[in-house]
């Protein structure tokens, strides 16, 4: 029996798969693009997909009206004998109206897994060098444009903690658990950019914009309007401050302090 890792090429599925494989367990990384092919738009290989799986990773995609997709699939899981299923979503997600993407997903986990843990990362330090904030401030000559105010603070966490979370959660005793996963601290987005600016990080300026300027700046990437609306929504909601928070998350999962920018500067951008 085997684990399924879904968003396999992504920030952090890329890096469960990595420790699942390092560890010598059984693993198998699924996405769009992966040699395991799983898209939540086409249910025609779903049945092939979780032959021999007996716990599940899952990545809820942001924005992509894909929820109710992601819960048929927790069902198709459930149904094919996997016990346990680890559901990532979004720090905030359990304020969610229940027919909200990852909302959805979250929930019908519970429903339908006797084991199963929920994972609510804020936004990742890897988004500056390989997400979405480096995708915008690649496209804009390395200045990040974002619908914030300068003091806007987000405990920003490292992509390896949440892998880190995953994994234990897949291999241990998590059962029933909902963590909140910051770092150790509240950054604002000015002060990340200026303290990896001369690394390898692409991200080199940051400036304020409003929400206008900055749906027609991702509109320019090619990126949904529901995409969009819900980045939109996250950044308001960090405005408001609720992206600040720093938790006891990473501590309680992993019995061990968040890794901090200082670190991630060092081991990832430097």
């Amino acid at each position: 029996m085997s684990t399924l890792v879904t968003g396999a090429t992504g920030m952090v599925g890329r890096r469960v798969l990595t420790e699942l494989t390092r560890r010598g367990l059984p693993a198998t990384g699924a996405s769009r693009s992966s040699q395991t092919r799983l898209d939540w738009t086409d249910t025609s290989n779903w049945d092939d997909v979780l032959k021999g799986v007996s716990s599940i990773f899952v990545v809820t995609p942001v924005g992509s009206a894909l929820g109710n997709r992601v819960a048929g699939f927790l069902e198709k899981a459930a149904d094919a004998g996997v016990g346990r299923a680890v559901v990532m979503s979004a720090m905030g997600t359990e304020h969610a109206p229940s027919d909200s993407d990852q909302r959805a997903a979250e929930l019908r986990a519970k429903d339908l897994f006797h084991t199963w843990t929920v994972l609510r990362p804020n936004w990742l330090f890897q988004d500056f060098t390989e997400g979405t904030f480096a995708s915008l401030a690649r496209s804009r000559n390395g200045r990040l444009e974002l619908p914030v105010k300068r003091r806007t603070e987000v405990s920003f966490v490292d992509a390896r903690d949440v892998a880190d979370t995953a994994v234990a959660a897949l291999l241990g005793d998590h059962r029933g658990r909902e963590y909140t996963l910051t770092g150790p601290q509240a950054l604002t987005f000015r002060e990340v950019v200026k303290r990896t600016k001369g690394t390898e990080s692409p991200v080199w300026r940051f400036k304020t914009v409003d929400e206008a300027g900055f749906y027609f700046r991702a509109t320019n990437r090619g990126w949904g309007e529901r995409y969009i609306d819900t980045l939109n929504e996250r950044f308001a909601a960090a405005v408001s401050g609720r992206a600040a928070e720093v938790t006891e998350g990473v501590r309680a999962a992993l019995n061990r302090d968040p890794i901090p920018l200082a670190r991630f500067m060092r081991e990832s951008v430097l």
